[in-house]
């Protein structure tokens, strides 16, 4: 998979558990901060996949950020699906580093 591919992964289960998070009683508004990243992701996972890299760099911040902010939110509150979500972001996060350290080592060989 591409990094693009991945990002658009996570941003579409963010948005659909924020979505059902939110639908679900009693209805909290803060479900939805889920869904705005998601579609944040969304929106910067089309510039990725154009290979820009100063998005690129942008959007695995914000997947880190949201990652810290899952875990925090979804520990405390002991929500398993905030904790779900912070799974899946996880794992994204970890195919973007890891997709970077071979780019950076296949640079390297060419060299």
């Amino acid at each position: 998979m591409k990094a693009y591919q991945v990002m658009f992964f996570n941003a579409i289960v963010l948005i659909a558990l924020g979505i059902y998070g939110f639908t679900i009683p009693p209805h909290s508004p803060t479900a939805l901060i889920s869904t705005a990243i998601g579609l944040i992701l969304l929106v910067l996972a089309f510039f990725v996949k154009k290979e820009n890299h100063i998005i690129a760099h942008i959007a695995i911040a914000i997947t880190g950020l949201s990652f810290l902010l899952f875990i925090v939110v979804g520990l405390l509150r002991h929500n398993s699906m905030i904790i779900l979500m912070a799974i899946v972001t996880l794992l994204s996060l970890v195919f973007y580093i890891s997709d970077f350290i071979k780019r950076k080592n296949e640079a390297k060989s060419k060299t």
